[in-house]
């Protein structure tokens, strides 16, 4: 039971930082839903600057400065034009997966699987400095909402926007700073996968940028409740993808959407249980 326990923490880490950043950018009032091409986005930029710089830290840190900075030139012109943000932030997600596209072709070669023993890792020490790394991320996260007056800032902005307009304070670059900071978490998510792997793959976050924001609605846009939905998530995943030495025969895409299958059923129950009360 402990190596179940175990298995799900180390299979949430990623999930878990996307989520918690979109959880940051809702307190501000807006869904972040630009999460998921980050996350492949920073995939693809933390093996490309591991393999050109030989360097695994290096790698990690310009792959998060780098999505951090494109996210604040988009969210800055989004603020500046007043742009339909929902709208802007899905363009986005095909613009990076474009850059990627491009990039592969342009620095590697190739449009496909990316590998290269200058990006190898060992499967168990990265599963733990990875679970461990994320667990660290989450905590400071939360100290910061909760604790900061930025972090104030933040929560107030999404919901009384008026009383920080009326103390001076620019709403539109508290904004900007939510949406900054969910994509750290998310380029930290696109990290994890890549190290996880020892590659890079196309379209590496399988929606995981797209559970994040089921994750944060499931968990009534709380902290608390969205770290108890990706665990729910993430032990559905677990079991999906040992339920094939249970049953040998049943379809392996079928397999895979067990977690969004379990994130869509989830989300039909819970307004059926909030009518109720």
């Amino acid at each position: 039971m402990t190596d179940i326990i175990l298995n799900i923490l180390f299979l949430s880490s990623p999930l878990l930082l996307a989520s918690f950043g979109a959880l940051i950018s809702e307190y501000a009032g807006r869904t972040a839903v630009f999460i998921d091409g980050i996350i492949n986005l920073s995939a693809f930029l933390c093996y490309a600057f591991t393999v050109l710089t030989k360097s695994p830290a290096a790698g990690c840190i310009l792959s998060v400065v780098c999505s951090t900075a494109f996210i604040l030139l988009f969210l800055t012109a989004v603020e500046q034009v007043h742009a339909n943000p929902f709208l802007a932030a899905l363009a986005l997600n095909i613009f990076s997966g474009a850059i990627v596209s491009l990039l592969s072709a342009e620095i590697f070669g190739t449009r496909g699987v990316l590998t290269s023993p200058l990006f190898t890792f060992q499967a168990v020490p990265a599963r733990y400095s990875t679970f461990i790394a994320a667990c660290i991320l989450t905590a400071a996260g939360i100290i910061f909402l909760f604790v900061t007056k930025r972090g104030l800032y933040i929560r107030i902005t999404g919901t009384n926007s008026d009383v920080l307009l009326s103390k001076g304070i620019n709403v539109s670059r508290t904004r900007v700073l939510a949406g900054c900071l969910a994509a750290v978490y998310a380029s930290c998510a696109g990290c994890i996968l890549a190290i996880r792997l020892s590659s890079f793959v196309p379209n590496i976050s399988s929606g995981k940028g797209w559970l994040a924001l089921a994750a944060v609605f499931l968990g009534k846009r709380t902290s608390t409740g969205t770290i108890i939905a990706v665990a729910a998530m993430c032990a559905a995943e677990y079991f999906a993808a040992n339920l094939q030495n249970v049953l040998p025969h049943i379809s392996t895409p079928l397999l895979l959407s067990f977690p969004y299958i379990v994130a869509i059923i989830l989300i039909f129950i819970e307004p059926g249980k909030n009518s109720g009360n």
